[in-house]
């Protein structure tokens, strides 16, 4: 065989090997993750609603959080909520829950409002692996679960009486004190986020802008003396009167910063390392520092935009509110043992936890 067949024929048992090797590792890689009711979870589908959650985990929370045993949490609790929703889509088609086709586009028009274009909505559904017509069945199956979901649960979730309100607004106010409730883990997860969602509404509060300039305490005397240098270019572009938005956007070394031009909204005292928090309590609006504050992670450059004194309510003040939250409870517990008891008729096999 001459020099340039063999070349041909030894390219030609690459790309075959190559392909073949592609084949397998799918066959290999998009594996069966459960059975619900016959009907099978393949990993390849289960990957297209984990990887954007998981994206977002990962933006929203510190490197420090983001262990392995909590992703391994995060996965298994998706997989839960799509055996769940699997179980709820069949049981949409044993009821016969239709969607018109009226709804659907008026669905659709909704979600392509979110987007500046058609273009970049399009590049959405290209990013998450999805055909327009795959999204169209996809919204198709939610509306068709809330259809399911609020014929079964219409008229029967209980209304909270005054005594329910009220008892609920003394175990709120007490957890805001730090005493012991004595409630359900259930029970307590709710009252202690009413608590501090309401002792946040109460508190003092600053809104603040942050330029970040990451250094980790460990740093090296190099990383140190570079990091140094960016908050010397971040002194001199403040004392130019250029906009500490605009220089939080450019400098700001956190992902999350950058999108919001320093933005981080409402803080009380609480939320912020304790050497960021005493300087920002203690500045008036508009006010901005023009040194940083070196904490364990880096170095910051606060600017207060907005502030709120602490204030007070009573029970009438949020008892519409209360009442809100309990109905929604009562639905929940409702809920829960309406799937509860659909999951025990049904035949579910899981072939994969984390």
């Amino acid at each position: 065989m001459g020099e340039y067949k063999l070349k041909k024929f030894l390219t030609l048992v690459c790309i075959l090997c190559l392909v073949n090797g592609i084949i397998f590792a799918e066959k290999v890689i998009d594996k069966t993750l459960a059975i619900v009711n016959g009907e099978p979870l393949m990993s390849s589908e289960f990957d297209k609603i984990l990887t954007p959650m998981l994206e977002q985990y990962r933006a929203m929370t510190p490197l420090t959080d983001q262990t392995d045993m909590k992703i391994n949490e995060l996965k298994n609790q998706i997989l839960e909520q799509k055996i769940d929703q699997m179980i709820l889509l069949q049981e949409t088609k044993k009821q016969k829950i239709r969607v018109e086709k009226r709804e659907l586009d008026e669905a659709m028009n909704q979600i392509k409002k979110r987007f500046p274009s058609n273009e970049t909505f399009q590049a959405e559904l290209k990013k998450e692996g999805l055909s327009l017509v795959q999204f169209e069945k996809r919204i198709e199956e939610q509306l068709m679960v809330s259809k399911l979901i609020e014929k079964e649960m219409k008229n029967k979730v209980k209304q909270p009486s005054e005594a329910d309100i009220k008892k609920f607004y003394d175990n709120v106010i007490a957890k805001m004190r730090g005493k012991d409730v004595g409630l359900s883990k259930e029970e307590d997860e709710v009252v202690d986020g009413v608590a501090k969602l309401l002792k946040r509404m109460s508190s003092e509060q600053v809104r603040i802008s942050q330029i970040y300039i990451k250094c980790d305490k460990n740093a090296t005397q190099q990383d140190r003396k570079a990091a140094l240098g960016r908050v010397e270019s971040v002194k001199k572009e403040l004392a130019s009167g250029k906009s500490f938005e605009t220089i939080s956007e450019r400098y700001s070394e956190d992902s999350i910063l950058k999108q919001r031009k320093g933005d981080m909204g409402f803080v009380i005292k609480g939320d912020l390392d304790k050497r960021l928090e005493d300087k920002a309590f203690s500045m008036i609006v508009g006010q901005y520092t023009k040194e940083p504050i070196q904490t364990d992670s880096g170095y910051h450059f606060l600017r207060v935009k907005e502030s709120k004194a602490s204030s007070s309510f009573t029970f009438e003040d949020v008892k519409n509110d209360l009442a809100e939250v309990l109905y929604r409870q009562n639905g929940k517990k409702l809920y829960d043992k309406w799937i509860s008891d659909l999951k025990a008729k049904s035949s579910i096999k899981v072939n994969q936890v984390w």
